[in-house]
């Protein structure tokens, strides 16, 4: 393969990684701001009350996803005849970031991470779920919660500095924070002012014409 093709192929690789880790990025915020914030913003503390199935389903789809995006990133450079965006794919094409990714890897494997990745989420093994009670979520400790975080904050850290090597540019992703930050701010201020309206309700005939607005043009949502 020539230079130019194989600093093709490298470019489009780390391309797909940063997108990885961005979803990553996204996804742990969203958590943090939603549940894992302290004090949680009020409006989540309703959304809990209201409908806490819905808010544990979001909960443990939301870590599941996070999980298994953080797991592809670590797989091998093949599998098979298929090519993986993955680390250790980059770390063949990309010399220079070898020790980085090691780092990352280590990092991995001592978190144990990759056990409950192939015990729940992988596989479905008969045995095990013979012998556990069916849930919902998977079972993560809080040091397990931690461990993801760490390993996120990590690839984050890692995305700076290879985006750097690789291309001599900064990488910003602040704003990605902020965006995250912002809405769901803006969803919990939305289910305060719907609390309210609730409150509001039963002395004022006007809001009550609202509403039956609102059921009338959605009556599936009443």
């Amino acid at each position: 393969m020539s230079e130019a093709r194989t600093t093709d192929a490298s470019n489009m690789l780390w391309q797909g990684i940063k997108q990885e880790i961005t979803g990553i990025q996204v996804l742990l915020e969203t958590v943090e701001q939603m549940y894992f914030r302290s004090p949680r913003q009020r409006g989540m503390d309703l959304l809990a009350a209201d409908a806490p199935l819905l808010f544990v389903t979001a909960q443990t789809a939301m870590m599941e996803s996070l999980l298994m995006r953080m797991s592809r990133l670590m797989d091998p450079a093949s599998t098979g005849k298929r090519h993986n965006v993955s680390l250790n794919r980059l770390a063949g094409c990309s010399p220079i970031l070898e020790a980085d990714i090691c780092e990352l890897r280590q990092q991995w494997d001592a978190s144990g991470l990759k056990t409950i990745r192939d015990k729940y989420l992988s596989h479905n093994d008969l045995e095990r779920s013979m012998a556990e009670a069916h849930t919902l979520n998977i079972p993560l400790s809080d040091a397990d919660v931690s461990a993801m975080q760490s390993l996120a904050n990590g690839l984050r850290v890692f995305r700076c500095a290879a985006n750097l090597k690789i291309s001599g540019a900064a990488y910003l992703d602040q704003h990605l924070d902020l965006c995250v930050q912002r809405e769901v701010a803006c969803l919990s201020r939305s289910l305060l002012a719907g609390e309210a309206f609730y409150k509001l309700l039963p002395g004022h005939p006007g809001l009550q014409e609202v509403l039956a607005q609102i059921e009338h043009q959605d009556p599936k949502g009443a």
